[in-house]
């Protein structure tokens, strides 16, 4: 049996050759991007904490920092290929962007694992979009392998983070109605 131990899980974050630091450098990809980010202390994923410095890959083959989008309300789901539940988030995510993009909302995919469970690639991540219709939020891969201890093996995971990068609220159903509640009430 496998057990995950998540105090003792310290991922090392790393773009092209190089780690992931504490500053925060704007990213030069198609999302939105704070020009500058105080300092912070990153603390986690859980409710009220500050969402830890993460950098991942896009559709786009570029790197997207998730302290970029500070100053946004984004939602952070960590999904996977395989799962129903992810793919029917999946199926309305661009009109729940597109409800709320001009309140300074981000919708954020992780796709932590391809058909066959291993981390998908690009070409993985263009397929998603084009499925489902996501012409213009990002879908990330996890290389890294951040989510693991966040997901414990269940998907999708739907996190709700507010415009000072901290976690305002996990939703525990993947169903439309409740994330955009969730989206609402941290807007």
């Amino acid at each position: 049996m496998l057990f995950w131990t998540l105090t003792a899980c310290i991922p090392v974050l790393t773009t092209p050759g190089e780690p992931v630091s504490t500053e925060y450098v704007k990213p030069d990809n198609a999302w939105p991007a704070a020009d500058s980010v105080p300092r912070l202390e990153a603390e986690g994923y859980a409710v009220g904490e500050l969402v830890e410095h993460e950098l991942a890959l896009d559709q786009n083959g570029q790197a997207v920092d998730f302290w970029q989008f500070y100053g946004n309300v984004w939602v952070l789901d960590v999904s996977t290929i395989w799962c129903d539940p992810c793919q029917r988030m999946a199926s309305t995510l661009q009109a729940t962007a597109d409800e709320y993009k001009a309140d300074g909302f981000v919708y954020v995919t992780v796709l932590a694992e391809d058909l066959e469970g291993a981390v998908p690639d690009e070409a993985d991540l263009d397929f998603w979009a084009d499925t489902f219709g996501i012409v213009d939020q990002p879908i990330l891969e996890d290389s890294a392998g951040f989510t693991t201890p966040l997901t414990g093996g269940q998907f999708p995971l739907l996190l709700v983070v507010g415009r000072d990068l901290r976690v305002t609220a996990r939703v525990a159903i993947a169903e439309d109605a409740l994330l955009r509640e969730a989206i609402e009430d941290a807007l």
